[in-house]
């Protein structure tokens, strides 16, 4: 019968996920137990099912991709398949796999990384959302962030300048004479949400118009689900907003749909701008005019640097931008 790390660990007097760390050298593990572990495979006979060349080579050809929140959450945004499917043909032609991260709601992608990292299997890493994980739980992997990480200058990264998307998107409405313009879609956890936001700041007060706190409507990123009370407020009287930049697609369809409910319809009383640039919102009525960040390519150039870091760890910290466009279609009117 073949010997399973169970095994393993009940020889050792350790659990599974401490023999998986000290067999793939986790600093985490002190030198003599992974001496130790080391000793107890090798008489054991031990080799990890479809690893047991790596496990010499230290060679797997995968790649470990960390999604934020659950996979399926995730998967259904608009964004995220765009990006595995960049990811997924680079790693296609290179002759790489990639090892899907499984999160819950509520799981940091730290602990989404050290579930990766124990299992052995990964050479490098692919966060799809900007967070700080501390070194000790990647084991040395070397690790992409899909976003403006934390400590930027230190790190590896694939991004648009979320910022001046922020920025453009509002001076699109500006330029068209709306004065008065809320933000949906604000979520403090996620990075990207709060650079399009600062843009967004930037460009209020760059016109010198007041920016209102109240303008600003907070949701779950991810989700796509909002404070819908807070957002009918903002409607309901004359001096209401008469444009909106929406952080996605799919919120700015959501917006559509309760406007119209209110009596109000795009863009003839509401404008709306958004993000992604989805097929949904092109088949939306109206036709949203959105800004395509080219998920595709942020996938493709996130996977080209994980694979480089993997043969050349050398290599020096590296941040790619992505360029952004506005995609103009029917939910924007010109007021002067």
């Amino acid at each position: 019968m073949k010997v399973t790390i169970k095994d393993v660990a009940k020889a050792a007097g350790v659990s599974p996920s401490t023999v998986s760390r000290a067999l793939h050298d986790n600093p985490r593990i002190s030198e003599d137990m992974r001496k130790q572990i080391k000793k107890i495979a090798q008489e054991m006979d031990f080799h990890p099912n479809q690893m047991a060349r790596s496990l010499v080579s230290r060679r797997s050809r995968i790649i470990g991709v960390v999604f934020p929140g659950e996979n399926g959450e995730s998967l259904n945004h608009s964004f995220y398949p765009s990006v595995l499917q960049g990811l997924g043909h680079v790693a296609g032609a290179r002759h790489y796999h990639m090892l899907l991260g499984t999160g819950a709601e509520g799981d940091s992608i730290a602990e989404a990384v050290r579930q990766l990292t124990d299992s052995g299997y990964a050479e490098g890493l692919i966060l799809l959302a900007a967070e700080d994980v501390p070194a000790a739980d990647t084991a040395g992997l070397p690790i992409v962030t899909l976003g403006h990480p934390i400590n930027a200058e230190n790190g590896y990264y694939v991004d648009n300048d979320n910022v001046a998307a922020g920025k453009a998107a509002t001076r699109y409405l500006l330029d068209r004479g709306h004065k008065r313009i809320a933000l949906l879609g604000y979520d403090k956890q996620f990075m990207v949400t709060a650079d399009r936001r600062s843009g967004y700041l930037e460009a209020l007060e760059e016109a010198g118009l007041p920016s209102r706190p109240e303008d600003v409507v907070p949701s779950r990123y991810l989700y796509n689900t909002t404070d819908e009370k807070h957002l009918r407020s903002l409607f309901e009287g004359e001096d209401r907003p008469t444009a909106v930049v929406c952080m996605d697609d799919a919120q700015a369809i959501t917006l559509c749909h309760m406007l119209s409910d209110m009596g109000l319809s795009v863009p003839e009383d509401v404008s709306l701008i958004s993000y992604n640039d989805t097929p949904a919102g092109r088949l939306n009525n109206p036709p949203l005019t959105s800004i395509n960040v080219d998920p595709y390519q942020l996938g493709q150039k996130a996977m080209e640097l994980i694979i480089t870091l993997v043969k050349h760890p050398e290599t020096p910290p590296t941040g790619l931008i992505i360029p952004f466009a506005i995609v103009e279609r029917e939910s924007v009117r010109t007021i002067y």
